[in-house]
């Protein structure tokens, strides 16, 4: 299997948080790779704006998790 360049894991990511937020979690399986190349990427994408990461306890375990979520720059910048 060929290596995905960080550019495709980063499109990867915003076109399923476009679809509706998700976790860190969430985007490791969608997006078929790490919990650090997720966490990375995001980090990234949030430095350029395309996302914001928002942190949250989650009501089912009582666990923080970090929600992504589409910023109207990152639609723009899917459009491209």
């Amino acid at each position: 299997m060929q290596k995905r360049s960080s550019y495709q894991i980063k499109k990867q990511i915003l076109l399923k948080v476009k679809e509706k937020p998700a976790t860190y979690a969430e985007l490791e399986r969608k997006v078929n790779t790490g919990y650090r190349t997720v966490k990375s990427n995001c980090e990234e994408l949030k430095d350029y704006d395309f996302i914001e990461v928002e942190k949250t306890i989650d009501p089912a375990n009582g666990r923080p998790s970090n929600v992504v979520k589409i910023t109207k720059k990152g639609l723009k910048q899917l459009k491209k």
